[in-house]
């Protein structure tokens, strides 16, 4: 079972919690809809199990283009996967990026 679950904005913050295995559309979604408008979003990945290659390249794009700061908490799932595909410095326990 897989969840994405978007709260906010609230004070120009937007949160995005993932658990399980998010789909890459998803989550793609999910922060599209999430940084549109708002100063910060807070991507909580610390309850995914599973993170696809696919949904590495949806976030990618986010972490650098949102136009807010993004600050991401991983699994590490989320950790590894990003480690094996030689993106470690992406995403770590706390991440934060301003773009």
């Amino acid at each position: 079972m897989s969840a994405i679950e978007v709260t906010g904005p609230a004070d120009g913050t937007a949160t995005v919690r993932a658990q399980g295995a998010p789909e890459a559309a998803d989550l793609a979604a999910a922060l599209a809809g999430a940084t549109a408008g708002t100063s910060t979003v807070l991507l909580d990945l610390t309850a995914v199990d599973h993170f696809t290659t696919e949904a590495v390249a949806a976030l990618i794009p986010h972490l650098h283009g949102a136009g807010c700061r993004v600050i991401v908490t991983a699994s590490a799932a989320v950790e590894g996967k990003f480690t094996r595909l030689g993106l470690g410095g992406l995403v770590t326990p706390a991440a934060e990026f301003r773009t």
